[in-house]
C-alpha cells in the first residue's frame, strides 16, 4: 500500500491492509479503531461493480456516522472501497469519492460538525481508496436527525444516557495534572529565564513578580501546589528536566532550502523554557536583518518580524500534543519560518476559523503559565497578531494548515515592501491594531475593489461583519487628512482605495497607474463580482482616462471575452456582460456534420 503511517491507527490500518491482502476477510480484521467501508455508488441491483460517483449521498451518510461513531470514543481510522465480506484482492473495490466534498459534507451531516481528515491512497492492485482519520472528541457528535453512537468493540452502537454523560465531562486538561516532581527537581537555569522575559515586559507586576523567592515565583506561577509541594506537567515541562533523553524543540537554520544547516538547536536534557529562550535567540541573530525605507527615512528591519516568530513558537508550544514524544520543529529556511507542532487543532478550530474562533487550549493550564510569563498573549489573540504583524510590512498573511497529525504555520518574510510601509505608517495606532483593516488594505494591493461578500472569507466573518469592518474602514484616515478607502462611483458598488492610498501603494498596486492592456485581468475580476462591467469601472477602479477605458473594453469585446448587455451599444449608459469566451462559460459541443450535406 502506497502510505505512509505516523501514529499508532495508521499503524493499524497500515498493517490491517496486508492482512487483508493476504486473504483474510476484512470484517475480521476490523476492531474498535478500525473500520471498513464501502463505496455504496459503486454498486448496482445484482452486485455489479461500477465506476461509481464523485459524490453518493447515501454514502456520506453512512460514513459521517461511522466517523461519529469514532469520534464519541476513542477516535479511529475509517478505508473506504473496501468490501468488508471479502479478502485478498477481491476486498479492494475502490471508490471515486471526491475526498474534499466527503471531507465537507460529514462536516455539514454532524451535529456538532465534526472535522475529519482525509487522504487518498492506492492499493497494491492500484485500486484508489480513502483514509477517514477520525480523532476522539470532546463532546457527543451524531449525524443530524440520528442518534448517539459509539464504537464499541468492532460495532456502532447507541449510546446509552450514562455513556453521553461521562463523554462530556472526560475532557481533561493534562497540563494541570499533577506529577511526582517537586522544587528539587527544578532547573535554576529556566528561573533565571522565567525572570528576564518578567523584567523584560517592564510592567510593574510583572517585574514584581521576578523579584520574589524562587518557590514563591513558581506558585504564583500557579505550577507549584502550595500544600503537595509538587509540580503540576506545565510547571515540570516549563522548569525541569523531564526528559534527558529528547529535546522539546528542534530549530535549524538553512539559508535556503536543501543548503547545509548553519545553525542547529536540538539537546536534549534541558528544561522546555530555556530551550525556548534559546531557539527565540537564534532565530533573532539569524534573522536577516534588511534596509527599510519608510517615507525617504532609513531604518533597521528584520526578515520575520520578530513578533510574528514568537507567537508562531509560543502557539505551537500552547496548543501541540504533549503525550507524543516527537519535538516541535522550526525550520528557519532563508526569509522562511515554519513551525510544526504535532497534534491537531484546538477542538472546533480548523483552516476556515483559525484567525477568529476563540477556542478552548489544548493544554489550558499551560497556556495560563504562558500568558503569565507574558509570553503569549493576554487576550488569546496570537494568530491576530501574526496577521498584522506579516502584512503592515507588506508580506503575506500566515498559512496555517493541518495535515493528518500536525499543525504547520508558514512565516513567509523578506524586505519590508516599501509603499506598504509607507502607507502602514501613517495610519493611526487603533487602525494598525485593528486585523480586519490591515486585511482589507491586503486585499486592495492585489484587488482594485472589494464588498462585504467577498471580503467575508477572508476576515473568517460573516458578511454582516465584514460589512462593519468596510465602515470602520472607511472612517479611518491617512496621517488625519485623506480617506483609506471609498466607495467605488458606479458599477456594483463597494470600496476601493482612497486616491492617496493609490499613490502611495501605486509602485504595489499590479492594477492602477499601469498599461491599459495590463488591467484586462482586473476587468474580467469585475465582471465575476459585479455580473458588468462599464467603462466608469474602469475609470474609478483603474484610474484609465475615458478613451482609454473605452479601448480596453471594445479590445475584450473583440476578443469574445466581453459581450454588450445594454440596450444601447455606444455612448453613456452601455455596460458589458460575460461574452462566449468568457473563463468558465460553457462551450457549446461541435455541431456534427450533416450527412444530407
Amino acid at each position: 500500500m502506497t502510505s505512509v503511517w505516523h501514529d499508532p491507527r495508521r499503524e493499524e490500518a497500515s498493517r490491517a491492509l496486508v492482512t487483508v491482502h493476504g486473504g483474510v476477510r476484512a470484517a475480521d480484521v476490523e476492531t474498535g479503531t478500525l473500520d471498513f467501508k464501502e463505496d455504496q455508488s459503486r454498486r448496482v441491483v445484482g452486485g455489479l461493480l461500477t465506476a461509481g460517483a464523485t459524490r453518493h449521498e447515501p454514502t456520506a451518510r453512512d460514513l459521517a456516522e461511522a466517523a461519529c461513531c469514532f469520534a464519541n470514543a476513542h477516535g479511529g481510522v475509517v478505508i473506504v472501497g473496501v468490501d468488508d465480506r471479502a479478502g485478498g484482492p477481491a476486498a479492494f473495490v475502490g471508490t471515486s469519492l471526491d475526498p474534499e466534498w466527503l471531507r465537507h459534507r460529514i462536516w455539514e451531516l454532524t451535529d456538532p460538525h465534526l472535522a475529519v481528515d482525509i487522504e487518498t491512497i492506492f492499493s497494491d492492485g492500484g485500486e484508489r481508496l480513502l483514509v477517514i482519520v477520525v480523532s476522539s472528541g470532546l463532546t457527543a457528535h451524531k449525524v443530524s436527525g440520528g442518534r448517539y453512537k459509539h464504537r464499541v468493540g468492532a460495532h456502532c452502537v447507541e449510546m446509552l444516557g450514562v455513556d453521553h454523560a461521562a463523554l462530556v465531562s472526560r475532557y481533561i486538561d493534562w497540563s494541570a495534572e499533577p506529577t511526582t516532581m517537586r522544587f528539587a527537581d527544578v532547573d535554576f537555569a529556566a528561573l533565571l529565564v522565567a525572570r528576564q522575559v518578567l523584567r523584560a515586559t517592564e510592567e510593574p507586576g510583572r517585574v514584581a513578580l521576578a523579584s520574589r523567592s524562587d518557590e514563591d515565583l513558581l506558585r504564583a506561577l500557579g505550577v507549584l501546589d502550595p500544600i503537595t509541594g509538587t509540580l503540576t506537567r506545565a510547571g515540570a515541562l516549563l522548569f525541569t528536566v523531564t526528559d534527558r533523553g529528547r529535546s522539546h524543540l528542534d530549530y535549524i537554520r538553512r539559508v535556503r532550502p536543501g543548503a547545509d544547516a548553519q545553525v542547529r538547536v536540538d539537546e536534549p536534557g534541558r528544561s522546555l523554557l530555556v530551550e525556548f529562550n534559546e531557539v527565540e535567540i537564534s532565530i533573532r541573530l539569524a534573522n536577516q536583518r534588511v534596509h527599510a525605507v519608510r517615507l525617504g527615512a532609513r531604518g533597521i528591519g528584520e526578515a520575520i518580524p520578530r513578533p510574528a516568530a514568537r507567537e508562531a513558537l509560543v502557539n505551537a508550544i500552547m496548543h501541540r500534543d504533549w503525550t507524543r514524544p516527537e519535538p516541535i520543529t522550526i525550520e528557519h529556511l532563508g526569509d522562511q519560518l515554519v513551525v510544526t507542532s504535532p497534534g491537531r487543532f484546538p477542538h472546533g478550530v480548523d483552516t476556515s476559523n483559525v484567525l477568529t474562533t476563540t477556542s478552548r487550549p489544548t493544554n489550558p493550564h499551560l497556556a495560563n503559565v504562558m500568558r503569565s510569563l507574558r509570553l503569549a498573549e493576554r487576550e488569546a489573540i496570537g494568530v491576530d497578531r501574526m496577521y498584522r504583524e506579516m502584512i503592515l510590512l507588506g508580506h503575506r498573511p500566515p498559512v496555517i494548515t493541518q495535515t493528518v497529525d500536525a499543525v504547520r504555520c508558514v512565516l513567509i518574510g523578506g524586505s519590508p515592501v516599501e509603499p506598504v510601509t509607507d502607507l502602514t505608517s501613517l495610519l493611526s495606532d487603533d487602525a494598525r491594531a485593528d486585523v480586519d483593516i490591515v486585511l482589507i488594505i491586503y486585499w486592495l494591493s492585489d484587488h482594485p475593489r472589494v464588498d462585504a461578500g467577498t471580503l467575508a472569507p477572508l476576515l473568517q466573518k460573516t458578511p454582516e461583519e465584514a460589512s462593519e469592518a468596510l465602515t470602520r474602514a472607511r472612517h479611518e484616515s491617512i496621517d488625519g487628512n485623506s480617506v483609506l478607502i471609498t466607495p467605488v462611483k458606479v458599477g456594483g458598488g463597494g470600496f476601493r482605495l482612497g486616491n492617496r492610498a493609490r499613490e502611495l501603494l501605486a509602485a504595489r498596486l499590479p492594477y492602477f497607474d499601469v498599461l491599459p492592456k495590463e488591467v484586462k485581468p482586473f476587468v474580467v475580476e469585475l465582471v465575476v463580482e459585479q455580473g458588468s462591467v462599464r467603462a466608469g469601472d474602469l475609470i474609478d477602479c483603474f484610474g484609465l482616462r475615458s478613451i482609454q477605458a473605452s479601448r480596453v473594453l471594445s479590445e475584450l469585446r473583440d476578443d469574445g471575452l466581453l459581450a454588450v448587455g445594454s440596450v444601447k451599444t455606444v455612448g453613456q449608459g452601455v455596460f458589458y456582460i460575460a461574452g462566449p469566451r468568457f473563463p468558465g462559460t460553457p462551450v457549446p459541443p461541435p455541431v456534427a456534420d450533416d450527412p444530407r450535406s
